[in-house]
């Protein structure tokens, strides 16, 4: 059983669905986009933020004064008629003569972009690539907005400046995928969570008709799978993240089983510290390596003394962010 979730916009494409509906709706719009940054600053490169003639607003620069500015200046931008790209730099230090009036003491580089009809085909097979799990990658210049496909990950961004000449790609990743084995409450609260970080939720459980796997509107599928068949439901990939959570410590172990050769880059078992030392031991003794079990986190989630389905689902969304961001 398949289900896309009821009005789900993946937060990282919030903002190209914002400009993409806009242009089907021939309401113009600007896009602000990140191209560089360094040291301490309220927006990375890569924040994108949409602002629309109809007063809407999507994304976020980094919030702040700055953003406030830019918004206003996008705006003015809408009002004009014939509207020009503008590439501006802030600095966020005290004492510098281009001082943002901003102490955290780091640098941006903000393309203000209005878009134009024509932009509506590249964001398109922009947004459809991604829903496909395909990359690409994303041009901004004075010629405006672009994008192309991709066969490997690239530099996340580009950022070249010579005079009055710039231009800016950045690489579009596929959604990273997070695989839930088990689709109770505690599967139920993770879906929940992840689904406002980015993530594409598959949840797995061999019970047919589980309440909370029917209630479950932030996957973008649920599988009824057996137990046993896991292994060819997950695959291995450098974006995919699994997390182990059955009804019991058997179907723990025989998913674990099939996921421990996995190369994931997440792996994660629910349970108490009794129950994983008897499942790992079992397995060292059956020939699993101690170096991957290793790399299984389990209990899995940060200790921050989680009692609650939803406090459980926190612990553990941390825990992936943290290994995902480095």
């Amino acid at each position: 059983m398949q289900l896309a979730p009821a009005g789900f916009t993946n937060p990282e494409d919030a903002v190209w669905h914002f400009l993409s509906d806009r242009l089907r709706r021939r309401s113009r719009a600007v896009l602000l986009y990140v191209v560089e940054s360094s040291g301490q600053t309220p927006g990375r490169a890569g924040f994108k933020m949409a602002v629309a003639a109809d007063g809407g607003l999507c994304g976020s620069i980094g919030g702040g004064r700055i953003e406030a500015d830019l918004v206003e200046r996008a705006r003015a931008m809408l009002r004009q008629r014939a509207p020009v790209i503008e590439i501006l730099r802030r600095v966020h230090q005290p004492h510098h003569p281009e001082s943002s009036g901003m102490i955290c003491g780091g640098e941006q580089t903000v393309v203000v972009m209005p878009c134009r009809k024509s932009d509506a085909a590249t964001l398109r097979t922009l947004l459809a690539r991604r829903e496909a799990g395909r990359c690409g990658i994303l041009t901004l210049s004075p010629n405006g907005l672009g994008y192309r496909a991709a066969r490997a990950e690239r530099p996340p961004h580009q950022f070249v400046r010579r005079g009055g000449v710039w231009s800016y790609a950045g690489f579009i990743a596929p959604m990273e995928t997070l695989f839930i084995v088990g689709g109770g409450h505690v599967g139920l609260a993770l879906s929940r969570v992840m689904a406002t970080l980015g993530f594409r939720i598959v949840v797995l459980d061999e019970r047919g008709g589980l309440g909370t796997l029917e209630q479950n509107e932030s996957a973008h599928e649920r599988r009824v799978v057996p137990f046993a068949r896991i292994g060819a439901a997950v695959p291995s990939g450098a974006r995919h993240y699994a997390v182990i959570m059955t009804p019991g410590h058997a179907s723990d172990e025989l998913v674990l089983r099939q996921l421990v050769r996995k190369r994931l880059r997440y792996l994660g078992m629910l349970g108490s510290r009794r129950k994983v030392a008897e499942i790992f031991r079992r397995l060292r003794d059956d020939g699993v390596p101690q170096e991957m079990l290793d790399i299984v986190r389990a209990p899995v989630g940060l200790p921050i003394g989680s009692q609650t389905p939803a406090e459980i689902a926190v612990s553990i969304a941390a825990e992936i962010i943290r290994i995902r961001n480095g």
